[in-house]
């Protein structure tokens, strides 16, 4: 299994390829499936976004099923509910709830526009899975939020105060719905070990990886979008590091 690289492909085929209990964590964001229409038009430069109820709840449903079977510790989706999403997402969540150990809410600091006629969105949900219904987030006799009291608060909680606007590049255009570096950063320090592997099957522009990089963790990217995998290793290389941690 190769680390530190960047896989083209369909997710759920290329995470098949990849063996039982092989990953630390996974942190990724899925497509909102927000459609191909007005303001959503080019969400995704070669990705419309505009799959059926079904074809979408089989796309969330079957990526986590894999993300469980590679994962020894907690899978992280990030994901926000929409218009165009509703009826797919909770139909996922009601048939995964097994498998679900919290949710936080991303306060992203501000509110952006609404997409349909819906209130404007200030935060959205990252949802935690995990096959291990025994796997520790919390425990009062350490504080993992301890580094972290401005985002959560005196302990790690289920709300994270993480601005949207932190890291805006000059990719942004690009993939208008990518998140900002802190947010996978601080759950991949908080939940994994120097040297430890995290998988992004969903890896868009990157951000994932760089997180990964600036904490010492080997990563795994899976993108469908070659554009996208391009500019990642664009962003990677500006940082002019040489990863030696397999």
């Amino acid at each position: 299994m190769e680390l530190n690289t960047f896989i083209c492909g369909d997710c759920i085929e290329q995470m098949k390829l990849l063996p039982n209990d092989s990953i630390d964590m996974c942190f990724t964001s899925p497509p909102y499936n927000c459609g191909n229409s007005g303001k959503n038009k080019d969400m995704y430069k070669n990705y419309s976004d505009d799959l059926s109820n079904e074809d979408y709840f089989n796309l969330l449903n079957s990526s986590l099923t894999e993300m469980l079977r590679l994962c020894k510790g907690l899978v992280f989706i990030n994901l926000n509910y929409m218009v165009n999403n509703t009826v797919p997402l909770f139909k996922f969540i009601n048939e995964n709830s097994m498998y679900l150990k919290e949710v936080v809410v991303w306060d992203k600091m501000r509110a952006q526009p609404p997409i349909g006629n819906i209130l404007a969105k200030r935060h959205e949900l990252i949802f935690l899975f995990t096959k291990n219904k025994d796997t520790v987030i919390n425990t009062f006799s350490k504080n993992k939020g301890e580094d972290y009291r401005n985002i959560f608060g005196g302990w790690i909680s289920n709300v994270a105060r993480v601005s949207i606007d932190s890291d805006q590049t000059e990719f942004s255009k690009e993939h208008r719905a990518s998140f900002p570096l802190a947010l996978p950063k601080i759950f991949i320090d908080i939940y994994t070990e120097k040297g430890g592997i995290v998988l992004d099957p969903f890896c868009g522009l990157g951000t994932t990886a760089i997180a990964c990089y600036e904490l010492g963790r080997n990563f795994i990217g899976i993108e469908r979008d070659d554009r996208y995998i391009q500019i990642s290793k664009e962003r990677l290389s500006s940082y002019q590091l040489q990863p030696k941690f397999l």
